[in-house]
Parts: structure tokens; C-alpha cells; sequence
């Protein structure tokens, strides 16, 4: 299978928060848990100042930490790359959910450990995921990684997070701006 990368233009992102309604829908979330989140943040100084949106999710990292940390092996990678959750297995000791340098791994108050699953079964189907679908904006994308490559002019913000892990995504810049 083809490695895949989630692209999110920081340009184009409104925080309107589709994504995370799609996303809590599509998995039938409860109160309190998400697999996905819009940080928004204040940038910028008067007399241009700027709201910066940014949507955060498990990037399915290639050296996934949330891995490596599972004692009971209930954090796997399934045949699309996915970094997948094993119920099962899962004995809520919350290690992954303190490994994960995203926040993406959530403990409800009861069962598994719980993330995002990349909408597996979708993708399956020929689907793209549902967060990327839901947003009217079309500032998320879902793309091969060996074929992609940032637009021209546009700048790829490496800022967020620990790149040493390998997070299956890539955030553009919004034009112009310094810092995202």
C-alpha cells in the first residue's frame, strides 16, 4: 500500500469545525471524547492581528510513540499504515495516551483506549476520510505521499509537533503568514 499524508492548509481552514462533527458522528463519540479537534490560537500583533486554525488528529506517525508504549501490544498497524487499536487488548493503563506528543489517544470512562482510526473502512471502499469530505473549505486532503508536493509558493509549516516521529501529515502555511 502506498504511504498516504493528511494535508491541512491553514490558508483555507475557517474553524468551522465540520471535521469534528463528521468525525463524532461517523464514530459515534460521546460527550467528552473526540478524535479530532480544531486548536485555535491568536496571532499576529494590532494592527494586523489573525486567528490561526489548526485541525488535530492521530497522524498514524511512522515511528508511532503510542506503539511502542502499549504494554498489552494493543496499538498495531493495520495494511493501510493506520495506527489501529486492539480492544481487546487494551488494559486502560493510559501509556499510549501519555506517549501520544499529539493528545490524539483518549481514555473515556469506560472501555478501551480510543483514536482515530483513519477511517479504515472507508478508505477501504475507495472513500476518502470522512473529515476530509465534511469540510466545506476543502482545506483538509488525503493524499499519496511519494506524488504529492506543496503547490508552488506555498510553505509548508513545521512547527507543530515533533517531526522525529514521522506524522503522516503536512500543514501549509497561510500566504504571507509568519509562524502559520
Amino acid at each position: 500500500m502506498t504511504p498516504h499524508l493528511y494535508v491541512i492548509d491553514l490558508g483555507r481552514c475557517t474553524g468551522c469545525r465540520t471535521c469534528e462533527v463528521a468525525c463524532r458522528d461517523r464514530a459515534h463519540l460521546g460527550e467528552g471524547l473526540a478524535w479530532l479537534r480544531v486548536e485555535t490560537t491568536e496571532a499576529g500583533q494590532y494592527p494586523h492581528p489573525r486567528v490561526v486554525h489548526r485541525v488535530v488528529h492521530c497522524f498514524h506517525c511512522a515511528q508511532a510513540p503510542c506503539i511502542a508504549a502499549c504494554p498489552t501490544e494493543a496499538l498495531v498497524r493495520d495494511a493501510l499504515g493506520l495506527v489501529q487499536v486492539v480492544g481487546e487488548r487494551c488494559v486502560r493503563c493510559g501509556a499510549c495516551v501519555e506517549a501520544c506528543p499529539f493528545g490524539a489517544i483518549a481514555l473515556g470512562d469506560e472501555g478501551p483506549a480510543t483514536k482515530c482510526d483513519g477511517c479504515a473502512d472507508e478508505l477501504a471502499q475507495g472513500w476518502e476520510p470522512t473529515c476530509v469530505r465534511a469540510c466545506p473549505m476543502r482545506a483538509l486532503r488525503y493524499v499519496e505521499e511519494p506524488a504529492w508536493a506543496p503547490p508552488p509558493r506555498r510553505v509548508l509549516d513545521e512547527s507543530f509537533g515533533p517531526q522525529a516521529v514521522g506524522p503522516a501529515v503536512r500543514y501549509l502555511k497561510r500566504p504571507g503568514a509568519e509562524g502559520g
